[in-house]
């Protein structure tokens, strides 16, 4: 299976799981390209820009690809705008894809605003012509245990099939 993942990562967390995940299929026999998401303009992870700000310096090409996995952070209660930006962008090359989102963030819980991040980005692609399969949500991914990546990382290889 030829598996894409695209993140967007401003602190490492996010890019952290992505690596696991990527690890994993990696050692299962998967062919996998992993695209750490970059912008043209300055980003202050302290303000989320607007998405019609947001340009991308290397947003793949995913027509090769089985699988797509997407993930991205949770910044002031829904899904980073970049993410938003990368499958409003990828558009067409979604359909009929298969497509896994993913979300980190930094609350306990996965329904105080992970869930909803996480179908918003889902509900994004699957308008896209995508067909999407469940998410996963990491919840207190800003806590210097990581203990729960593996766990995530593990659900997203299991998702992919």
């Amino acid at each position: 299976m030829n598996v894409a993942i695209i993140v967007w990562s401003e602190t490492g967390k996010t890019m952290l799981l992505a690596e696991m995940a990527r690890d994993k299929l990696t050692a299962a026999g998967h062919q996998v390209v992993l695209t750490r998401l970059q912008t043209t303009a300055t980003f202050d992870a302290k303000h989320n820009l607007p998405e019609k700000d947001i340009k991308f310096s290397n947003l793949p090409d995913i027509s090769n690809a089985d699988r797509v996995v997407i993930g991205g952070p949770v910044w002031a209660f829904r899904p980073c705008a970049t993410v938003k930006k990368a499958v409003s962008e990828l558009g067409a090359q979604l359909k009929g894809k298969t497509v896994l989102i993913f979300v980190t963030h930094a609350f306990p819980w996965a329904w105080l605003t992970g869930t909803s991040s996480a179908n918003t980005l889902r509900r994004m692609a699957a308008d896209q012509g995508a067909k999407i399969l469940p998410g996963v949500v990491l919840s207190g991914s800003q806590k210097k245990d990581q203990s729960k990546y593996p766990t995530a990382a593990e659900k997203i290889c299991a998702l992919l099939g």
